[in-house]
């Protein structure tokens, strides 16, 4: 697993660098700051969300994939994801169960994806059902921090609703890890 500092500065991959920077205010307002209406906490979660969701796009758009974004741009999400959880967490927001979940979900899989690195030298893109399930994690947690009541009363049912999605995406990303191996050490006999 090796970072090309020259790749560091395509677009996708300052996108996902912006994304941890922005973790810092975020944090900061929301431990300190902290208010159910505050519009600057929502707009950076936004940014976070939005920068999540177009480094790939334009990555793949403008032929800018590359090795180094294969490794930044998971590990900025799951870097974001997992923060912004423990903060909602910490805030009172979020069930320990959810946090639980979440948290081992992205232990899991970058466990998995070292594993695999380093004896296929491959790195797992992100599966769809991945995706949806981080996006849908990304708005629950969103939602949280907003309180708005009408969505308050139904956000347990987003929870179960990502809880399977999150499963699903499990179950692939784990297939897939297993075939790769496979082909692997079938490779090499």
């Amino acid at each position: 697993m090796k970072i090309n500092t020259k790749e560091l500065f395509l677009i996708p991959n300052l996108l996902s660098i912006l994304r941890l920077i922005l973790l810092i205010p975020l944090c900061y307002l929301i431990l300190y700051k902290f208010d159910t209406q505050n519009s600057v906490i929502i707009l950076i979660m936004i940014l976070i969300y939005i920068t999540d969701l177009s480094d790939g796009y334009i990555a793949r758009r403008f032929n800018q994939v590359s090795e180094t974004g294969k490794i930044i741009d998971p590990l900025a999400d799951k870097i974001s994801v997992t923060v912004i959880a423990i903060l909602v967490f910490i805030k009172g927001l979020l069930p320990l169960w959810f946090l639980i979940i979440v948290l081992l979900r992205d232990i899991l899989i970058l466990f998995f994806g070292l594993k695999l690195e380093k004896k296929t030298g491959k790195v797992l893109m992100s599966n769809y059902p991945g995706k949806i399930a981080v996006l849908g994690i990304g708005i629950v947690l969103l939602l949280n921090l907003m309180q708005i009541s009408v969505i308050t009363e139904f956000i347990s049912y987003f929870y179960y609703i990502i809880l399977i999605l999150i499963i699903y995406s499990s179950y692939l990303y784990f297939k897939r890890y297993k075939q790769t191996i496979g082909e692997t050490i079938d490779g090499n006999h």
